[in-house]
């Protein structure tokens, strides 16, 4: 037992040393993380580099080339107010880059938690990344040629929330509500039920989707009432924030969470 500990405490120091920015190096980190559990021996902190993400349900540390987002448990109540800190001011969901002491592993985490790739602890919070401001900015350009399908309102599934506006929870929509980005600005997609396209610019991390036009079918149901409420909502600037796979917009009252669903050839 003394020359495995003396082994892993030899790759706990040469991963320390070649740190964790590479996709590479989080799927080492994740493999002698399960070594060291399944043998009953040590887990050290690392330092980690990675956007902090804090909003309705929403607990997350999301690190790596590709990115890859973990869920914030079992840290230190303290660490979490000083965690929260970080995005004291800012708009929900807004990505944070953080330096930070903490042990990554595939775990999965339970409700929400199991939609990412594991779980984080974290040790310690030691500072903002250099780059930081950069890193905040959503660009159009980050969104081109990628399709998002709408999972949430407020939180709340959409099933739940028929249910919540007095519908049956088990309708099936026509088409599922998306956003589909194309190049120089143009988005289409559907609203619950009639499909739209338009320009779509960001500015100051705010979607602003304009000259939307859409098909004229009838829309009863709940498929009506969620297509006039998003209609209402897409006149107005939305703020725009990523989340691992996730898009959410929050308009003052009403928060959309899309989640990732390219087209598969």
């Amino acid at each position: 037992m003394i020359e495995q500990q003396k082994g892993v405490r030899w790759l706990w120091l040469v991963a320390r040393y070649i740190g964790l920015h590479s996709k590479w190096a989080i799927a080492a980190l994740l493999l002698l993380t399960a070594i060291c559990r399944a043998g009953g021996l040590p887990v050290e902190a690392l330092q980690i580099e990675g956007f902090y993400r804090l909003g309705h349900e929403v607990n997350v540390v999301c690190s790596g080339e590709p990115e890859a987002c973990y869920w914030l448990l079992d840290t230190d109540a303290e660490v979490r107010q000083h965690l929260k800190q970080q995005v004291a001011g800012l708009a929900p969901y807004t990505p944070v880059c953080l330096n930070l002491m903490a042990e990554i592993s595939a775990e999965k985490a339970d409700g929400f938690g199991r939609d990412y790739d594991g779980i984080i602890r974290v040790h310690e919070v030691l500072g903002r990344c250099m780059e930081e401001d950069a890193a905040l900015s959503i660009r159009i350009e980050d969104l081109q040629h990628r399709r998002w399908e709408l999972q949430r309102i407020d939180g709340v599934e959409l099933g739940d929330y028929a249910r919540q506006l007095g519908f049956d929870g088990d309708t099936i929509l026509p088409k599922a509500p998306d956003l589909d980005f194309g190049e120089q600005g143009f988005v289409s997609g559907n609203s619950g039920c009639n499909q739209f396209q338009g320009q779509a610019r960001v500015v100051d991390n705010s979607l602003i989707l304009t000259q939307l036009a859409t098909t004229a079918m009838l829309c009863n149901g709940f498929a009506g009432e969620l297509e006039l409420q998003m209609q209402l909502l897409f006149r107005n600037p939305m703020a725009i924030t990523r989340d691992g796979s996730a898009l959410i917009l929050s308009a003052t009252d009403r928060e959309l969470f899309y989640r990732l669903r390219d087209w598969v050839n």
